[in-house]
């Protein structure tokens, strides 16, 4: 019990550390997103260049929104949220969008009513409630185990059938996943089915370090986060969404599937920490929060400042993007050289994987979801801000 309260005080006392540094960070001139987290000289505007949404863009919304109203679980900010899969797989066929943005819609809405960062303001009833319609919703994955995938504490014998009390959301969840399953290979949907299934286990309960019983090392909250932000079967939908889905069994022939799983973990790393720069005003600032990369780092390293802390988790994502150009060129330098069929794929992927990392940086900068009058970067203040800042 002391250890716990020790653990609960501690947090504490670094939220509001952090929440005091920031107030003084803010009379500063704010700082460039791009220039923390791009390779030096690195421009995210070139590298995002002839990148566009999805040619469906308004329709699809407009269907997307319908789904939600109609199944109870559409949130006014949600247009914002569900607009990211129009950017991160604008080839997609209209249909598979349509599902993708479903799928995001319902994972949207539970995050903003129970998620990591709101889950332990619930009163306990509305906790006890949370817990089961998450645990009925995770049930409905498919029962067989991927390698080197979390097991579903769910039976699996739930996948495709209407529950006894199925509720809107339930009957939602299972008529996306049965669109997914429907229209992909088994192996790609077992693996799918799992990643999510994980994904809403553990991103629907406190995840504060007090909530969860100790501190996270960075290393341990960075695989954590890819599955809280879903970045893993976000990446398997580049497969998904133009049917290009691949052959392990050829890949791991040519030696290539480790490689090619190790790009898939640096783009869904990046994608889900770089949100935690873009995010943390809104998570650790407004939300008190420790869940956010920015804050593992200081509750590691309690010798940082703010301004420190920011530069780490800076770091980091930078890391990951100079990781991601080295394997991605790798891959395109060995693709001209594999079966004609192979090469193409692979080289369909690697399309697929850039435009993720192009709408990853557009959709943030973009999206009016963490924009606000005064902030610590560039990127989320308001333009009216920023030309204000400018003119004084």
């Amino acid at each position: 019990m002391n250890q716990e309260r020790n653990l609960q005080m501690v947090a504490h006392a670094t939220i509001h550390r952090i929440q005091e540094e920031y107030k003084a960070l803010l009379q500063l001139s704010p700082l460039s997103l791009e220039q923390l987290v791009g390779p030096e000289n690195f421009n995210f505007s070139q590298f995002a260049a002839g990148f566009y949404p999805h040619p469906e863009s308004d329709r699809l919304r407009a269907e997307a929104q319908k789904f939600g109203e109609h199944y109870g679980v559409w949130l006014p900010s949600a247009k914002h949220h569900i607009t990211c899969a129009l950017y991160l797989y604008p080839m997609a066929e209209s249909k598979r969008m349509l599902t993708m943005m479903k799928n995001l819609t319902i994972d949207f809405y539970l995050n903003d009513v129970m998620g990591r960062d709101l889950f332990g303001h619930l009163s306990p009833a509305k906790q006890r409630a949370a817990r089961g319609l998450i645990r009925r919703l995770a049930r409905a994955s498919m029962p067989a185990k991927a390698d080197g995938l979390p097991t579903s504490t769910g039976s699996g014998a739930e996948v495709g059938r209407a529950g006894v009390d199925e509720g809107p959301i339930e009957l939602a969840n299972r008529l996306v996943l049965a669109e997914f399953e429907a229209s992909s290979p088994k192996r790609w949907y077992e693996r799918f089915s799992q990643l999510y299934s994980h994904h809403l286990e553990i991103t629907h309960r406190d995840g504060s370090s007090s909530g969860r019983g100790y501190i996270p090392t960075v290393n341990e909250y960075i695989e954590r986060r890819c599955h809280l932000a879903g970045m893993y079967h976000i990446v398997q939908w580049v497969e998904y969404g133009e049917a290009q889905f691949l052959d392990w069994e050829e890949l791991k022939e040519w030696g290539l599937d480790d490689k090619l799983k190790r790009l898939h973990k640096v783009t869904a790393a990046f994608g889900a920490l770089s949100n935690d720069l873009f995010s943390f005003e809104k998570e650790v600032i407004d939300n008190g929060s420790d869940s956010n990369l920015v804050m593992v780092v200081a509750l590691n390293r309690p010798e940082l400042t703010l301004h420190g802390a920011l530069i780490e988790a800076g770091d980091i994502c930078q890391d990951l993007f100079a990781e991601y150009l080295y394997l991605t060129g790798a891959f395109r330098r060995k693709s001209s050289r594999l079966p004609e069929q192979l090469g193409r794929h692979l080289r369909t992927q690697l399309e697929g994987l850039h435009r993720c990392m192009q709408a990853c940086w557009l959709w943030q900068v973009s999206t009016k979801r963490y924009k606000r009058m005064h902030s610590v970067w560039q990127e989320t203040m308001l333009k009216e801000a920023l030309v204000q800042a400018a003119s004084h």
